[in-house]
């Protein structure tokens, strides 16, 4: 078991490392943001307005969950030595690690959305009462 878990953190390290290299080195801007998939999920799911979500925040996010699918998928499967069974967990694992985080991460960034409404909500209405005065 421990030998998994060692082989589970260093894949988790370098596709972290490499995922935030390369994204960083693209530096995207919000309107090429929207065009990849992910952000397309949480946009047509959750209407997530991404320009009042923090941009390093979901960039973060992403490449983390992205990178535990990854480790974690491969972990499992490099140790099962049937091709067809390996395909067949696979599948199973990515398609519910995929569902689930995405599923959590899209319901996270619409509560930020929400608290981001609210602080505009409560300026509007100060900046309201000052005007009245």
């Amino acid at each position: 078991i421990f030998d998994l878990l060692i082989d589970f953190v260093l894949m988790f390290l370098i596709i972290y490392l490499v995922y935030l290299i390369l994204i960083n080195r693209k530096k995207v801007k919000y309107e090429q943001l929207k065009e990849t998939d992910f952000i397309k999920i949480f946009i047509r799911r959750y209407n997530i307005n991404i320009e009042k979500v923090n941009y390093k925040l979901l960039i973060n996010v992403v490449a983390l969950i992205n990178s535990f699918i990854i480790a974690f998928t491969s972990t499992i499967i490099l140790k099962i030595e049937s091709i067809v069974w390996s395909v067949i967990v696979a599948f199973v694992v990515l398609f519910l690690l995929v569902y689930s985080l995405f599923e959590l991460a899209g319901r996270y960034f619409k509560k930020i959305e929400g608290q981001v409404k609210l602080k505009e909500k409560k300026k509007k209405k100060i900046k309201k009462k000052e005007d009245e005065k």
